[in-house]
């Protein structure tokens, strides 16, 4: 029991700091509306680093700083597709991410659901809820074509 709130505790930690990292630089520190991005490799790439990197590793393999205090191994991202018959799993990845599916295999869910905590970080008196929903989906979508894109051959 000890171990998941420690596990907890480090990932909030994480996720703090990268949530008023990317408030700062998106400017609703400022008061002004969150826009979305669009759909982008590089803000998948960079999402992918300040929210999936500590379990799933830089290098998307598995070996992240926080696996040691995870129930099971993070699984490696990167064989997707070869696990898939050679078809990257969009849909599944999906709602993995936003938080539609659950991973059983891990019992109570050591994954957070990415899907609400865009939504919370989108989140502002001047940001309306279809420009939340456009941030969010953007970015879901921004990590689904990074993910496809690092998929071993």
């Amino acid at each position: 029991m000890k171990r998941e709130y420690l596990v907890l505790a480090l990932a909030v930690t994480g996720l703090t700091a990268a949530g008023a990292h990317g408030a700062a630089a998106g400017g609703s520190v400022t008061g002004a509306p969150l826009v979305s991005e669009g759909i982008s490799l590089g803000l998948g790439h960079r999402d992918y680093l300040n929210y999936c990197a500590a379990c799933h590793g830089a290098d998307a393999r598995g070996d992240g700083t926080l696996g040691e205090f995870l129930t099971l191994k993070a699984p490696d991202l990167t064989m997707l597709s070869k696990l898939n018959a050679g078809k990257f799993p969009e849909e599944r990845v999906t709602e993995v991410i936003d938080g539609r599916a659950d991973v059983k295999v891990h019992g109570m869910r050591d994954m957070p659901v990415w899907g609400d905590w865009f939504n919370r970080e989108a989140a502002g008196a001047d940001t309306g809820k279809a420009a939340r929903e456009l941030i969010v989906s953007d970015r879901i979508a921004s990590l689904i074509v990074y993910l496809e894109s690092i998929q071993a051959k």
